[in-house]
């Protein structure tokens, strides 16, 4: 059992780095009574597909515990914790940590409480970061030094292990200040229901039939060319996932549509695009394959066209009339325009009305349908 004690502004507690899951069983045993807990979480992500965990950092109100992966398999006494749904569980930006840790360890989450999100419906600001939140809290300045660093390396040095343990140490003053002011609001529920559409969102990640959706450029193709691009990028992200390998290491997405605008493609006309000589020896052959596979699709299978917003007929008009609608509501109750819906939210609904097709919005969930749909609906009357 590897201890230090960390005083640092102030502030006392021990740190314990957990070896094994002999200890981390124990841990969970004592943590099942408990109200709160925060978390945070070290990874490399460096020219992979999935996160790699490095650490866990968990802080129980009394010692800070850092929990190696790398030192102990079997982590899975973790899950009845963080599915409990009596506990909370205080992140800081937790979109990373629980795409990293479902991944990872398949771990599924309730009652997850993040406090960028909070403090973005509290009025404190949109994205703040970790270090900006506790200086506003807590008149404390923390050294972000080690942001960067390598967390897989082993051993972790003292300043690391100082570092990942501030991340847990004042995020739990942070969530009482946050909780506070929200329950008094009323608007505490709303933090947990947004980061359970986040996490939502994670897990229907994993139906790539749709990926073609988030190709950059995609709006410029036909039915025909996307029903290409289609098969291409729902290939490329099972590709990029079976082997660990970022996207951009198989086609970038530029590459992708470009293929899709060609009337025949080869390997020559890879080369002369500006592919990566490595993919095109690896993946050329089959991304072909793909195409030629694609082009024998039924055409009532083909994907409906993609529609920019700025070229909807009256989208400014519409779009002026719900912002308006935002503007009201969020006078009515108390909650910052951008953190209760921002323009990618307003653009979403527009279009989801009108039956366009497009990426799916995690943030138009029951809280925000409840505040906004009818106002929405009677905006939008005059231009249906």
């Amino acid at each position: 059992m590897a201890r230090f004690h960390l005083d640092q502004h102030q502030d006392s507690v021990h740190v314990e780095t957990v070896l094994s899951s002999e200890r981390l069983e124990e841990l969970c045993q004592s943590w099942r009574e408990l109200d709160v807990i925060t978390v945070d979480t070290e990874f490399d992500r460096t020219n992979t597909y999935f996160h790699r965990l490095a650490l866990i950092q968990i802080y129980d109100g009394q010692e800070i515990y850092l929990i190696d992966p790398l030192a102990f398999e079997d982590i899975s006494a973790l899950e009845e914790i963080f599915n409990s749904t009596s506990i909370v569980k205080a992140f800081h930006s937790c979109s990373e940590d629980l795409e990293a840790l479902y991944h990872q360890y398949g771990f599924e989450f309730n009652q997850v409480f993040d406090t960028q999100i909070a403090a973005s419906i509290d009025g404190i600001g949109l994205s703040v970061g970790y270090g900006n939140i506790v200086e506003h809290f807590l008149s404390i300045v923390l050294d972000k030094e080690h942001t960067k660093t390598d967390w897989l390396q082993r051993p972790l040095s003292q300043e690391q292990k100082v570092y990942a343990a501030q991340d847990v140490q004042y995020l739990l003053p942070v969530y009482y200040r946050l909780r506070d002011s929200l329950l008094e609001k009323g608007l505490f529920e709303c933090v947990i229901e947004d980061v359970n559409s986040m996490f939502a969102a994670i897990i229907q990640a994993d139906d790539y039939s749709e990926s073609y959706l988030k190709v950059k450029g995609a709006f410029r193709l036909n039915r025909f060319q996307l029903n290409r691009l289609q098969r291409l990028a729902q290939w490329r992200e099972m590709l990029a996932r079976d082997n660990n390998i970022p996207k951009t290491f198989v086609f970038r997405d530029h590459h992708l549509i470009e293929v899709c605008q060609k009337e025949k493609t080869s390997i020559s006309d890879l080369l002369s695009m500006g592919c990566n000589r490595g993919s095109i020896r690896r993946y050329g052959a089959e991304l072909i394959r793909q195409i030629e596979l694609a082009d024998r699709t039924d055409k009532e299978q083909w994907p409906e066209p993609l529609q920019p917003f700025h070229k909807i007929l009256k989208s400014k008009k519409m779009f002026a009339a719900l912002k308006e609608q935002v503007e009201n509501v969020s006078k009515q109750h108390n909650i910052p325009a951008e953190a209760l819906c921002n323009r990618r939210l307003i653009e979403y609904y527009i279009k989801m009305t009108l039956g366009y097709k497009g990426r799916p919005n995690r943030f138009w969930n029951s809280w925000r349908q409840n505040l906004l749909e009818q106002p929405f609906k009677k905006a939008m009357q005059e231009f249906i």
